[in-house]
């Protein structure tokens, strides 16, 4: 993996404002400095579990934490109950748990089955069921199986997608923060309504790297090589696509916007 890469991945983190607020506390990480030859390879194409991999890392790193565990599995009488991402000590001595997570919502307008405006890539997963479960399962699993833990953290990062040219909603969810990064959605019969700003280059971000923008300057794409790109892929596959929107200043390539690409039918299976 780039060290580069792995670094503009690590400050992102720390960048991105957390996409809950509420009465629960939050892992609060300063700009903690990773040296500069540090790497890591995933081992995993799951945009999560590579996150979840990265926090472990500014963790290790963090002078104000000292991590004891990660990936504590909840077993009792053959089942698994579930998994505790990280235990650690605070800057105070208290023994914490911390459940992180890295998601990306879109916003649809439209009533549909799954009761929610905030939804997933897959719609069976919606911002209010992650925050449900998050609350009512993940976290109370530590009160109950992990007692000697006296406090509970959450450390969820990402960004929510508005459709291309309508307005944020003026209603949020609750948990929402509203300082959340953002970023825009389209279907991708829709990709040429981007000709706004025809100068304007594309990069697809490659799993598991959707955190920082992808600036690849061998795989930039103009928009009809985007439009090419797109029927292609949405032709013979149904995931999205997530891709930077880069526009050139003093020889370097900028992130305009987080787009997200999806298909013609989403949130439906069918057309």
């Amino acid at each position: 993996m780039n060290a580069n890469l792995f670094q503009r991945d690590i400050q992102w983190i720390l960048d991105c404002p957390d996409l809950l607020v509420g009465d629960a506390h939050h892992l609060r990480l300063g700009n903690i400095s990773i040296p500069a030859d540090e790497r890591f390879e995933p081992s995993t194409h799951k945009v999560g579990r590579y996150f979840e991999h990265l926090v472990a890392v500014l963790l290790e790193q963090s002078p104000d934490h000292r991590l004891l565990e990660h990936s504590v599995q909840i077993n009792r009488h053959g089942r698994t109950l579930g998994e505790l991402d990280f235990i650690y000590d605070d800057q105070f001595g208290v023994l914490t748990h911390c459940e992180v997570a890295l998601k990306y919502y879109l916003y649809y307008p439209q009533d549909n089955s799954t009761g929610s405006h905030f939804i997933g890539p897959n719609p069976q997963d919606t911002f209010e069921n992650k925050v449900s479960r998050l609350i009512s399962h993940q976290i109370p699993l530590s009160q109950t199986y992990y007692p000697a833990a006296k406090r509970w953290e959450s450390f969820v990062k990402g960004v929510i997608f508005y459709p291309h040219g309508l307005e944020s909603p003026t209603t949020k969810p609750q948990y929402l923060s509203r300082d959340h990064f953002r970023g825009t959605w389209l279907y991708a019969r829709n990709v040429s309504l981007l000709a706004d700003n025809p100068d304007d280059t594309y990069s697809i971000c490659q799993k598991p790297h959707w955190l920082s923008p992808t600036i690849d300057e061998t795989a930039i794409l103009s928009l009809p090589e985007l439009r090419n790109l797109v029927s292609m892929h949405f032709s013979y596959r149904s995931q999205p696509l997530m891709l930077s929107r880069l526009y050139e200043q003093q020889g370097k390539w900028l992130e305009r916007e987080r787009l997200f690409i999806v298909a013609n039918q989403w949130p439906h299976s069918s057309q």
